[in-house]
C-alpha cells in the first residue's frame, strides 16, 4: 500500500490535515506524508525564487539545526525522521512550543533533503540578513575592524567557507552583492558550518549601495587582486571593507577609485591563481594578525621608513 493510500485508509491523516489547515501536534504520533501542504511548501525552498517569495530557507542535518538553535534563530517548522533524527534534539525542540515539529517518513526527509545522504532533520527557518544601511550599526565605532565583501563570487562552496573564515578571524558582517551567489544556498549553508547564523549577513543591491554604507562605518576598501601590491609589504587600514571578486573576473563593475589599497598573495608562477576561498581566508587572516601585532610591529619591514643614525 502506498503512502497516500496508507494516509487515506487512517482517515485521520495528513492530507486531512492539510486540507484544513492543521500543522500536526508536536507529540503527534502520525507521520505526515509525502503529500502534506506544509512538506509541499517546504520542497518549494530548493528553488531561490521560493526562497524569496516566502523568505525562508532549509537547514540539512543535526549540526546545523542545533547550531541555528544556539544562535538565537527562531525556527520556523521542523522535519524530523524518527529513527534517525538524534533523540536528544527532538527532546531540545520540545522545549521550544512555537515550533511545529513534524514527523515524515524516510521517502519524504528524502524529498526534503538536498543531500545525497539526509541525515534525520530538516527545518524551516527564517531569512537572516539587514540591509547596507545597517552596516554602520554591525561595526564598532572606533578601533580596528574588518568586513568582508562578495560582491559577485559565484561558487557557494567558497562563499560557505569565507563565511566560517570571516568568523573565524574576527569579520564583524560578511556582504554579499545582488551578482554573488545567494547566503541561503543549500550548499553555501552546509559549507558556513553554522558560520551564517552566528555571523551578521548584509545583503545588498548595487556596488555603490555597499560602497556608501563602508563610508559610513569608516571603513576604507581592501581589494584582492592579482596585480596588487604585496600584502606582506603594506600597510593595511585598520577598519578595512576586503572585497573578494568573481572567481573569474576579479573585480568587475567595481569602479577603482572607490578602491583604497589591491592586495595580492605571491605565489609559485607555476600556479595561475588562488582558489577563491583560500585567498579570502588568507587575507582575513593577515588582517586578524596585524590587529593583534603591536602598534610598532603593523607596518611591514619592507615598507618601513629607515632613518640614519644621529
Amino acid at each position: 500500500m502506498s503512502e497516500q493510500q496508507e494516509d487515506a485508509a487512517r482517515g485521520a491523516g495528513p492530507h486531512r490535515r492539510a486540507r484544513t489547515g492543521h500543522a500536526p501536534d508536536k507529540a503527534d504520533p502520525e507521520e505526515a506524508g509525502f503529500h502534506h501542504r506544509a512538506v509541499r511548501e517546504a520542497r518549494l525552498l530548493h528553488v531561490k525564487k521560493h526562497r524569496q517569495i516566502r523568505r525562508c530557507f532549509l537547514v540539512e542535518g543535526p549540526a546545523l539545526v542545533e547550531a541555528a538553535l544556539d544562535a538565537g534563530v527562531r525556527l520556523e517548522r521542523v522535519f524530523a525522521q524518527r529513527d534517525t533524527c538524534p533523540p536528544a534534539l527532538v527532546q531540545r525542540l520540545r522545549g521550544y512550543p512555537d515550533v511545529p515539529v513534524v514527523f515524515v517518513s524516510a521517502r519524504t526527509l528524502t524529498s526534503l533533503a538536498q543531500t545525497q545522504t539526509p541525515q534525520g532533520v530538516v527545518a524551516v527557518a527564517p531569512f537572516l540578513h539587514r540591509p547596507a544601511a545597517d552596516l554602520a550599526n554591525l561595526v564598532s565605532p572606533a578601533g580596528p575592524a574588518v568586513v568582508l565583501a562578495l560582491p559577485s563570487l559565484s561558487d557557494p562552496g567558497n562563499a560557505g567557507t569565507l563565511l566560517r573564515s570571516a568568523e573565524a578571524f574576527g569579520a564583524c558582517a560578511v556582504c554579499f552583492g545582488r551578482q554573488a551567489v545567494e547566503p541561503y544556498n543549500d550548499k553555501v549553508v552546509r559549507a558556513s558550518m553554522g558560520s551564517l547564523f552566528r555571523l551578521p549577513v548584509v545583503c545588498y543591491g548595487e556596488w555603490a549601495e555597499l560602497a556608501a554604507a563602508a563610508e559610513r562605518a569608516g571603513l576604507r576598501i581592501v581589494a584582492a587582486e592579482r596585480e596588487g601590491e604585496d600584502v606582506r609589504a603594506v600597510t593595511l587600514p585598520e577598519r578595512s571593507l576586503l572585497v573578494i571578486g568573481h572567481e573569474r573576473r576579479g573585480l568587475g563593475g567595481i569602479p577603482r577609485e572607490d578602491v583604497h589599497l589591491q592586495v595580492a598573495i605571491p605565489h609559485a608562477p607555476s600556479v595561475e591563481s588562488l582558489n577563491a576561498a583560500v585567498a579570502g581566508s588568507i587575507l582575513l587572516y593577515e588582517l586578524d594578525r596585524r590587529r593583534h601585532l603591536p602598534a610598532a610591529e603593523t607596518v611591514p619591514a619592507a615598507a618601513r621608513v629607515r632613518t640614519p643614525a644621529g
